[in-house]
């Protein structure tokens, strides 16, 4: 007999109520991100109605192309929770050692290494979550079935992270002094 957890959990995915959560969650990123950078103003409407396009995209795109994010979006979070909880706990152990660990947990985030770590680390997050998966199978399929070359999201995205690192390694060598 299953218990009550897996009936709900089985009945939301029925309704497809995580697709709208994906929905909430890329509209609730998009906002923020524009009400900070205000590439559009200071106006809350315009930056709403700007948000909740994009966020009906990120949720139209799997609805017309077959695809379910769902597990791979449980699995990333899944995993960064453990990891942040790995983190406070560890944060909290060295507390007790170390008197003033907000002073030294400052320091130790100044270093370029730490931040090649925590680059490493989040790439390691996102590739054994599965989320690397949709982009190569979305790749693979399209080339096996002969049809039109990949989407030029795809590619758009794989040249906005190589350009992203360049731009993190430049900018780090320049606060260097190199």
């Amino acid at each position: 007999m299953e218990d009550v957890f897996s009936l709900v959990v089985s009945k939301l995915v029925s309704l497809g109520f995580f697709n709208f959560l994906t929905f909430i969650l890329a509209l609730t990123l998009v906002y923020a991100l524009l009400k900070q950078r205000k590439i559009f103003g200071e106006n809350p409407i315009i930056n709403g109605l700007i948000a909740f396009s994009i966020a009906f995209f990120v949720l139209a795109y799997p609805i017309i192309s077959g695809m379910n994010l769902t597990p791979q979006f449980s699995a990333f979070f899944s995993q960064a929770f453990v990891l942040l909880l790995i983190f406070f706990i560890g944060f909290l152990m060295a507390s007790f050692f170390y008197p003033d660990i907000p002073k030294i947990v400052g320091e130790f985030f100044k270093s370029r290494s730490t931040l090649f770590g925590l680059i490493a680390l989040s790439l390691v997050l996102f590739i054994t979550s599965g989320l690397v998966g949709i982009i190569y199978n979305s790749l693979i399929s399209s080339q096996q079935q002969g049809g039109p070359p990949p989407p030029t999201e795809i590619t758009l995205l794989f040249a906005g992270l190589i350009i992203a690192i360049v731009v993190l390694l430049i900018s780090s060598s320049v606060s260097r002094g190199g």
